[in-house]
């Protein structure tokens, strides 16, 4: 069982131990039937002063790492059939009511605000190895099919991000930073780690140091459940 923690100064909710054990193994079985369909990190359009991101790159500002968006838009829904059960049934988990009671009785009206709208959302699954980071965003928008089968480009309200790692003494770094109104907090790096914030708050994650020939399933994951409004 998670217990749900405010902080005290960022409107950011932390759990711990977030999925059953059993769970997360299974989350591991679909995350190797997706892994052909990782690559090249793409982000949003807003980033970069309004430009968005260049694959291309040879290093980015942004992040590094391989991700996948889904489910898949409609132009590639054949790959849909690759999404696994226990993937497909995360939202059960997300939007929990013990979650959804916490978040409409914080301290910080920013996290109550939760409670108030009706959310579309996708998920954004990042793979990170040695040398992984992302540097200082905001989750700007939303775009592309949803798991409601609506297809969205809205603004982002908030962000669920659960981190998962098989074994995190195999690697230094990591670490999940927020900061809001000049606050920062840090957060080591922990695997079953779910962190609730809106949006607005500027996220990153420090640069991984990992064995080069880490097995792709043992590097450090984000999933990232992306909600906009409705």
């Amino acid at each position: 069982m998670y217990i749900p923690v405010e902080h005290e100064t960022i409107p950011l909710v932390v759990i711990d131990n977030f999925l059953p054990r059993d769970y997360v193994t299974k989350l591991y079985e679909d995350f190797i039937k997706l892994k052909p369909h990782f690559g090249i990190p793409h982000w949003s359009v807003g980033y970069n002063n309004g430009t968005a991101y260049n694959p291309d790159e040879p290093l980015s500002p942004l992040c590094t790492g391989q991700d996948v968006w889904l489910p898949f838009n409609n132009d590639e829904a054949e790959k849909n059939k690759d999404l696994g059960y226990y993937i497909s049934n995360l939202s059960k988990y997300f939007f929990h009511q013990g979650i959804l009671d916490f978040l409409t009785h914080a301290k910080n009206e920013q996290l109550t605000a939760y409670a108030k709208y009706r959310y579309l959302y996708k998920y954004h699954i990042i793979n990170y190895g040695d040398g992984g980071y992302y540097n200082w965003h905001k989750d700007l928008d939303v775009t592309g099919m949803t798991w409601d089968g609506v297809e969205v480009n809205k603004q982002n309200a908030f962000t669920f991000a659960l981190t998962l790692v098989k074994d995190p003494s195999v690697m230094k770094g990591g670490e999940q930073y927020f900061m809001y109104k000049n606050n920062t907090f840090k957060l080591p790096l922990k695997s079953n780690q779910l962190t609730i914030f809106p949006s607005t708050v500027f996220h990153s994650c420090s640069e991984i140091t990992a064995p080069k020939d880490l097995a792709w399933e043992n590097k450090r994951f984000n999933l990232q459940a992306w909600l906009c409004h409705g």
